[in-house]
């Protein structure tokens, strides 16, 4: 059976408090949240939709998530956990002609955090798996070289300000082209147990970079020695029926 509500907790009533967004998207208002004391917005957690934190209405196929880490005069400070892509926009950019390539990686910042990073890139064309296998290890090296130098709130602004993407995209274009180049979620990893990627040696993976463009050479020269040969053949051909029509009419000429 309920318990009676006394008459002190019938008058108590749940008010609205708001949930301020980090320095990163100028402190606006994200929302409001009903509670009956501030403070049990600590710790609370929420999902907005990028383009309500930007204003951008590009931006709106990101989902980020917030955490309130401290409440000062009755609003709630909020810290970024991570974001993530719509899996509607994920399957618009996957095409019959073009070669999807994704990765996930745990890397770690100046500041001792652990994230999670999944990068997503498109070819302009379809790619065998050798060039993808090359793409993907030259951008998880790079990539946790990259976040190895930057604090935690500096690698939110490089991610948010479109930074980071550019940056493996023109990784990813010295061995092939790129036609899109994302971070497709990111996560802030809390737990201990979860171990952090370690780069390869930097002498080990640019012979491994190097590799690939003397691959291709290789094929160029290939296909350039076969089509050499294709003409050549077909000029010996023009020739032999050149050489045998000659010899036909005068055969006819001595007959008659």
């Amino acid at each position: 059976m309920a318990k009676p509500q006394t008459a002190a907790e019938k008058v108590r009533k749940k008010k609205w408090f708001p949930v301020i967004a980090p320095k990163l998207f100028r402190e606006v208002v994200v929302g409001e949240i009903p509670l009956y004391e501030s403070e049990s917005l600590r710790k609370r957690g929420l999902t907005v939709n990028m383009m309500n934190l930007t204003g951008d209405p590009k931006t709106q196929h990101f989902n980020v998530k917030l955490r309130v880490y401290d409440v000062k005069e009755g609003k709630g400070l909020t810290e970024i956990l991570g974001y993530e892509m719509m899996p509607s926009s994920v399957k618009r950019y996957v095409r019959r002609d073009k070669t999807k390539i994704d990765d996930s990686i745990v890397v770690l910042t100046n500041d001792g955090k652990k994230v999670r990073i999944k990068p997503l890139l498109m070819t302009n064309t379809s790619v065998d798996a050798s060039v993808a296998t090359s793409i993907r290890n030259r951008v998880r090296n790079n990539l946790a070289r990259f976040v190895a130098r930057l604090s935690y709130d500096k690698l939110l602004e490089e991610i948010f300000y479109y930074k980071l993407q550019k940056y493996l995209g023109n990784l990813a274009c010295k061995i092939t082209p790129i036609k899109v180049s994302e971070i497709r979620a990111f996560q802030l990893v809390e737990r201990e147990d979860v171990s952090v990627y370690k780069p390869g040696k930097e002498e080990e993976v640019k012979k491994e970079e190097d590799e690939m463009p003397e691959e291709e050479e290789e094929e160029k020269k290939e296909s350039e020695e076969a089509s050499e040969e294709e003409n050549g053949e077909e000029a010996e051909e023009s020739t032999q029926e050149a050489s045998e029509e000659p010899a036909e009419e005068s055969s006819e000429e001595e007959s008659q």
